[in-house]
């Protein structure tokens, strides 16, 4: 053997270390605060893939963690099966050691503060009596998801839940009367801040904004949050505080401004690009633009070969079976089987499709077919975006709040309000005339605020309200022997086409059959029972 063998073996191993040592250095180093590092720190940096990117480090979690020994997922399912055990057993001291244990194994891990804090606020607050106990839980799944984000920072799905739990449970809950008033004054909760700003739907719409932000600045994923109902948020939120204030009795400028407030996010909401389930993206407030892209492109279709549409079906008709004519010139009321097989041929063959007739002037005019696929392509796409838009459009309701926030900054809207709130207290206090002259004045205003958004369907959310507060106005007249339908209360009542249009209970339909009657010159009905029993007080006046 060669003595010098051992030696270039060595140097060869030497040479290959060093040489898999400059990548590894090159990939792996880690990073400093005056060096970026290596290739893999670097994109950990700009992917925020770090711990400390992540949210709060706790020293305590990883000693958990690390004392699991390598067991921590059999850890995990231990504490959550004795976490549903505990809350079976209303053993809610218990309960709550066991999530804390869970966040300390699981500090990353979403679903776990996102469940955990849906039980604490939503189910074990409904097993307690005491609506302050049950705030207390309610209060418990808010703090649990805040220390959530403090492990998770940015992360849009528990900024996105912190703002549901703050603005939902608190705001809209059968207890929220209370439950507002407690948030309000709840030191823990609000270190700092006057108490208009604790208002528990500004709060949420912070906690929107900063979900929306994490997503727009932050480069955070929306993941399976649905965009349309993910970025109204804020506004709605807005728009719920509005109507909260209202309810308590604040009026005037204050409500104006959280109206004008509310009107001016649901805006920029509208102009907001989200994503769709195309693969485009889309503006709601762009509905109008594309329903104009399509009509012009249509037209320039058209003049190419005017009329071509009706030639087609008018040569569809004329090639109908006498069987086919007949259901055409005759469709039956109730079709037989045969029959409807038919009618479907017949609207199937009349029916005439954009891209018949581009084929169809495409082989007329083939010197403009490359215009014609143009028009064609240009109103599809205009169509799919509309579609699109349209659908999003009746997910966020968009066209209603938006009438909506503007219908309420009207002067006659405000007082309306305000008269209808003003006329429930004198009823509460026994003032039976008081009562009876505000809530007329009211429905004025309301007529002449309504007047203005004739867009508006009278059968909205805002119509049902306000039906609502006829029938406190109804106990009024109970209460002084008189009815709807008498004919000096009838004449002076400005609001007959909303309470027709909104009395689905049909609570009403004596006292406008009788309106109806008087109005028309038709005989009169007896009425079948008193008024008082068309309105339940219960439902009648606020609690």
């Amino acid at each position: 053997m060669n003595p010098k063998t051992p030696l270039f073996r060595k140097v060869v191993y030497l040479s290959a270390l060093v040489l898999l040592a400059i990548p590894i250095i090159y990939l792996g180093a880690p990073s400093t605060r005056e060096d970026k590092g290596g290739k893999l720190a670097q994109l950990r940096t700009e992917s925020r893939l770090g711990q400390a990117d992540l949210g709060a480090i706790d020293p305590a979690s990883e000693t958990i963690r690390l004392a699991t020994l390598g067991l921590r997922g059999v850890a995990v399912t231990m504490l959550w099966s004795k976490a549903n055990e505990l809350k079976k057993t209303e053993d809610w001291t218990g309960f709550q050691a066991a999530l804390e244990q869970l966040a300390r194994l699981q500090p990353y891990f979403i679903k776990v503060w996102e469940y955990q804090a849906w039980n604490l606020s939503y189910n074990v607050s409904v097993e307690v009596d005491n609506v302050r106990d049950r705030f207390y839980y309610v209060k418990q799944g808010i703090k649990y998801l805040k220390e959530g984000i403090g492990y998770n920072r940015d992360n849009p799905t528990l900024l996105d839940d912190l703002g549901w739990f703050t603005g939902n449970k608190v705001g809209r809950a059968d207890e929220h009367e209370i439950y507002r008033k407690l948030f309000k004054l709840d030191e823990d909760l609000h270190p700092e801040g006057d108490l208009t700003a604790r208002d528990n739907w500004l709060v949420s719409k912070g906690w929107y904004e900063q979900a929306v932000k994490a997503i727009d600045v932050g480069g955070q994923p929306l993941g399976t949050k649905n965009p349309t109902t993910f970025f109204d948020s804020p506004a709605r939120s807005q728009i719920s505080y509005a109507e909260a204030i209202e309810t308590e009795g604040v009026f005037g400028q204050l409500a104006k401004r959280a109206w004008q407030e509310g009107a001016k996010l649901w805006r920029e909401y509208g102009e907001r690009e989200m994503p769709s389930t195309e693969e485009f993206t889309i503006r709601l407030l762009d509905l109008k633009k594309w329903q104009d892209e399509e009509k012009q492109l249509r037209a320039e279709l058209e003049a190419m070969s005017p009329g071509l549409e009706a030639k087609i079906k008018e040569q569809a008709v004329a090639d109908f079976t006498p069987e086919q004519r007949a259901i055409y010139e005759s469709p039956p009321a109730n079709p037989t089987p045969a029959e409807s097989k038919l009618q479907q041929e017949v609207t199937e063959a009349t029916d005439v499709t954009l891209g018949e007739i581009a084929s169809r002037i495409a082989e007329d005019q083939p010197d403009q077919a490359a215009e014609v696929r143009r028009l064609a392509t240009g109103i599809e796409n205009a169509r799919r975006r509309i579609s699109s838009i349209e659908s999003n459009r009746d997910v966020s309701n968009y066209e209603y709040w938006r009438i909506r926030c503007d219908l309420e900054q009207t002067p006659e809207a405000l007082d309306a309000r305000r008269l209808a709130h003003e006329a429930n207290r004198q009823f509460e206090e026994g003032d039976l005339l008081g009562a009876k002259d505000l809530y007329e004045r009211s429905f004025d205003n309301w007529s002449k605020a309504l007047a203005q958004f004739p867009e508006l369907p009278m059968d909205s959310t805002t119509g049902s309200d306000i039906v609502d507060v006829v029938g406190e106005y109804v106990l009024v007249l109970n209460q002084m022997d008189l009815r709807l339908s008498d004919e000096e209360v009838a004449d002076r009542f400005a609001l007959w086409d909303l309470v027709r249009a909104n009395d689905g209970q049909r609570k009403f339909a004596a006292e406008i059959e009788i309106y109806d009657a008087r109005t028309t010159g038709k005989p009169i009905p007896k009425p079948s029972a008193p008024s008082k029993s068309l309105i339940n007080p219960a439902d009648a006046i606020p609690q």
